[in-house]
């Protein structure tokens, strides 16, 4: 069930549940109370949600993409987070060096229901934004949310992206913004695709499915770019006025991304490019944030 789709009776829902799960006596109670606590958190994050989207109607608060109209439905993770623009903070920085950056073309690989193919749309007028999903269900609702903040004419949408298909842009200063669920395995292989060697290359790296995964892409492209690694973490924020009266529990939930495992980031830029634009000079060496 998407998030936009939960019934107005949710509390009377997650109370019936947890009265099953509670009451069932193939589970011993450990498992009962491993299971009721993500529930009741889902649950309260579930309003917390709801009562952002009455006040602020789906807009962006803060963070990079602040203003970022109609995130009223997401298709991967957390939905809170994005509408208070906390989502993903250990990138803030990135992508507001990747706004500065004037690339030619962004392509988004797993673009779920837009938040970055529209977000970096919204500041990058002057880039080519294609965005691809395989899922038809989050194709249509990225170009809702594009259609929302009159760009949809600026935004490309498909589906799979072959690795062969990152040749499509030569000449061009492109960067890849990829977060495909451990895909990107396959698809991030510069030896195999000699094209990345150009391309600037933002991905989150599920090292939660596949250990060690970020190391072995960071290695592939080490020769050819400038690596950082920048792991989630629970930066400081700035939450809106109304939750100085909440509980701090709430404070917490509203900040909680629903991850699983680890899922650190690499920003790798092409250090060809990186030459030309700082005047041919050497770049560092591969850098851990």
């Amino acid at each position: 069930m998407r998030q936009t789709d939960l019934p107005s009776d949710i509390s009377d829902r997650v109370a019936g549940y947890l009265a099953e799960d509670l009451a069932d006596p193939a589970l011993g109670n450990r498992q009962r109370l491993g299971k009721a606590l993500p529930m009741l958190s889902r649950w309260r994050v579930t309003l917390i949600r709801d009562k952002l989207l009455q006040e602020y109607r789906g807009t962006v608060l803060a963070g990079p993409f602040a203003g970022l109209a109609g995130m009223v439905e997401v298709l991967e993770g957390c939905h809170v987070p994005k509408l208070l623009g906390s989502y993903e903070r250990e990138l803030h920085g990135v992508v507001e060096r990747i706004v500065a950056t004037p690339y030619d073309v962004v392509v988004n690989v797993g673009c779920a229901e837009g938040y970055y193919t529209v977000g970096l749309a919204r500041r990058m007028p002057g880039a080519r934004i294609l965005a691809f999903d395989t899922n038809p269900e989050a194709q249509a609702a990225c170009r809702r949310l594009a259609a929302r903040n009159g760009i949809a004419e600026r935004i490309a949408i498909g589906g799979t992206l072959a690795p062969a298909d990152l040749a499509r842009w030569p000449g061009a200063r492109a960067l890849v913004v990829c977060d495909i669920e451990g895909a990107e395995e396959e698809l991030l292989d510069p030896a195999a695709q000699p094209a990345l060697a150009a391309m600037d290359v933002l991905v989150e790296c599920h090292d939660c499915f596949r250990p060690g995964l970020s190391l072995t892409i960071a290695r592939r492209f080490q020769a050819t770019h400038r690596v950082e690694l920048h792991r989630p973490t629970l930066l400081p924020f700035d939450l809106p006025p109304e939750f100085a009266r909440v509980p701090e529990l709430d404070r917490l939930l509203a900040l909680w991304e629903w991850r699983s495992g680890p899922t650190p980031w690499l920003f790798m830029r092409a250090r060809a490019t990186l030459a030309d634009a700082e005047g041919g000079g050497e770049t560092s060496a591969a850098e851990s944030r």
